[in-house]
């Protein structure tokens, strides 16, 4: 449903064309948060409460373009509203079904000495949060929008926020009192301003501009958003979004990020699959309990198949070097090396029923025609690509990647873009668009620490909250997977966290690290991923506090599963039963630590760390892979005691019983 709502009943008051105040005010649909715009000074700015609270002062809006267009005085010269109540069905993803609902206010923006030249700045209310974008009609005097300076600004209002947000690429920083943040910072940036009130600043539908970046004012207040974008006129820019929530898990569930993006441009979706894959790159040099060594080669690839297709997993991905050294520009993404017989691997496990993954870096396909590699991919059955070293978020970076997106759609190929590149919800436009890594992967880069017990509960509400993140857990052998050739450090997690955080991190394309011979030792762990579809109908978030715990619960049908992880301190709680039908018996399967189950480790966490001191880097027995499994039944409303280990886990797998 679509409508368009008289002004009367959106705005308070419009003062047009002056450029004293003006003010008009649009709402959420449930009336819990109030955008007020102004006009003032030859300015244009923007003001939120929330549940009758002022949480953001007046910010500041505007684009400076390259030539000097909008940098001097503005005036409001008209507006209009509109209000939208629709629903949508996505392909995959943590629901099955998502309102989109919101009231808009578009403001048509004139300059005081060019009243020729305008621009729109179109507003949002969202039940979860506001947002704004800029567009540039195609007009007399204006050829192009590229941005010289972006003046988009968020002034929050409170005594002592704290805030977590993405540092540098993957890792993250926690509980920052605002008066100790870094001069810029990536998004989301995730504050919150009181008990109740967490907001997230991020942005949507980023495909023809580059990532944006958050500079903090001298008041230690305000931040400004600072992006660019070239582009012809009668263009718009992405969103800047503003989540706000009353609680952390709230942002969880939010799908404001999604609604923003445009529906899908793919007609057929019926190629598009979600599920677990195996990963041959940890596995380099990992020894089989036959006495088999797993290497980039066939006889490696046709094992993981068969494991594949014993547990029903959908993939395998391939990743680097199975086509040369990745990064020579004239490594052909066409031509196997000699040990790799592609044709006979791919067409194994088409008979298997396992999709093949390929890993390509950026030189690979910036190098080699797509059409031609591509062409090739459809004819071995190729599932999907693994987009390595894109690089960064700048335009060219970004149009590069929706180019490769758009070309994969042509040949259904799926698509999981690795680096920096962060989510801005592009999956409902591309709903073959699985995966990012923007997070710290596990095991990723010999050089980076490992996430903490205590960051995996803040990556939900930072990495995780712009989009699907390739994190690659899910590791079993936690004691004796150093010795492997790209498993550079030690993971402090207990194996039943490991496989809580599959559930937690939400991805299409769930990678898992561990040799299959790992997988078997502990089949009754391994039945929890086995069972997990990675598409969802619901999701809730049961109890979070940032930095210290969450406990999340998916369904699938008339199937639960839930999932919880702890800090470094472990934790007993109550998981209460209330989202279960009523008047159903379910079976129930418990994955949990054992009470001697911890995530430490002796000795330093990575090989280039030991080498630094001296010290050997072997394998060593630790607590972190003691675990159990037990089964009872439950009813809504029961309530099950969880003792989680420090930097533990604890699962279930709930279904109607047989």
């Amino acid at each position: 449903m679509k409508t368009i709502l008289s002004t009367a009943s959106l705005l308070i008051a419009l003062l047009l064309p002056s450029i004293g105040e003006a003010v008009s005010e649009i709402k959420s649909p449930d009336n819990r948060i109030q955008l007020r715009t102004h006009a003032e000074n030859g300015q244009v700015a923007y003001s939120v409460t929330f549940n009758g609270k002022p949480i953001i002062a007046k910010s500041r809006l505007g684009i400076e373009l390259e030539g000097g267009a909008f940098a001097g005085a503005l005036k409001v010269t008209g507006s209009k509203t509109d209000s939208v109540d629709e629903r949508w069905k996505p392909v995959w993803g943590q629901f099955s079904e998502i309102r989109n609902q919101y009231n808009e206010l578009t403001l048509d923006v004139a300059e005081v000495d060019a009243p020729e030249r305008t621009m729109q700045v179109i507003l949002r209310a969202y039940n979860d949060g506001v947002a704004f974008r800029y567009a540039f009609p195609k007009q007399n005097g204006l050829d192009d929008a590229t941005f010289r300076n972006e003046f988009s600004s968020v002034s929050i209002v409170s005594d002592e926020p704290v805030a977590w947000y993405a540092a540098s690429t993957t890792g993250v920083r926690s509980d920052v009192p605002f008066e100790k943040l870094k001069k810029t910072m990536r998004t989301p940036f995730t504050a919150q301003l009181a008990d109740d009130c967490f907001i997230s600043l991020h942005e949507a539908a980023v495909v023809n501009s580059s990532d944006a970046m958050l500079s903090v004012g001298n008041d230690r207040r305000t931040l400004t958003y600072k992006g660019a974008m070239t582009s012809a006129a009668d263009s718009v820019s992405a969103w800047r979004t503003i989540l706000i929530t009353t609680a952390p898990g709230e942002l969880v569930e939010s799908t404001m990020i999604l609604n923003l993006n445009e529906p899908s441009k793919v007609g057929d979706t019926s190629w598009i699959k979600t599920g677990a894959s195996l990963w041959d790159w940890r596995c380099h040099g990992g020894q089989a309990d036959d006495g088999f060594v797993y290497g980039i080669n066939t006889e490696s690839y046709i094992r993981y198949i068969d494991f594949a297709h014993q547990h029903g997993f959908p993939f395998l991905i391939i990743d680097a070097e199975w086509y040369g050294p990745e990064k020579k520009d004239t490594s052909d993404p066409m031509t196997a090396e000699p040990d790799v017989d592609m044709p006979k691997i791919t067409s194994y496990a088409k008979e298997k029923g396992v999709g093949i993954w390929l890993y390509l870096n950026n030189r690979a396909l910036k190098n080699f025609d797509m059409d031609r590699t591509f062409s090739l991919y459809r004819k071995w059955g190729i599932a999907g690509i693994k987009h390595g070293f894109l690089n960064g978020g700048k335009q060219d970076k970004t149009a590069f990647s929706v180019q490769v997106l758009e070309k994969c759609a042509e040949y259904q190929i799926m698509y999981n873009v690795h680096e920096p590149n962060k989510p801005t919800g592009l999956a409902r436009t591309y709903p073959h668009f699985m995966s990012s890594e923007y997070v710290n992967s596990m095991l990723d880069s010999a050089n980076r620490r490992p996430a903490s017990p205590s960051e995996l509960s803040v990556f939900p509400v930072v990495h995780n909250l712009a989009g699907p993140v390739d994190r690659s857990c899910g590791l079993f052998d936690m004691d004796q997977s150093v010795a492997r050739e790209k498993v550079h450090k030690q993971i402090p997690s207990t194996v039943v966290s490991q496989v809580g955080q599959c559930l937690v991190f939400y991805s299409g394309i769930l990678t898992l690290p561990d040799l299959p011979d790992a997988y078997n030792r502990k089949p009754d762990l391994f039945e929890y991923i086995k069972m997990l579809p990675m598409t969802w109908d619901d999701t809730k978030v049961l109890e979070m506090k940032i930095g210290d715990y969450i406990t999340m619960a998916r369904r699938s049908g008339n199937a639960w599963f839930t999932a919880a992880l702890a800090d470094e301190s472990g934790r007993t709680t109550d998981i209460k039963l209330d989202f279960l039908e009523p008047g159903v018996t379910y079976d129930v399967t418990l994955y949990e630590d054992t009470a001697e189950s911890s995530y430490e480790f002796p000795g330093t966490w990575s090989k280039k760390a030991a080498a630094k001191k001296n010290i050997p880097f072997d394998p060593v027995e630790t607590k972190r892979e003691l675990y159990q499994v037990r089964k009872m039944k439950v009813k809504q409303g029961d309530t099950i005691s969880a003792r989680i280990a420090p930097g533990g886990g604890h699962c279930m797998w709930i279904r109607p019983e047989k």
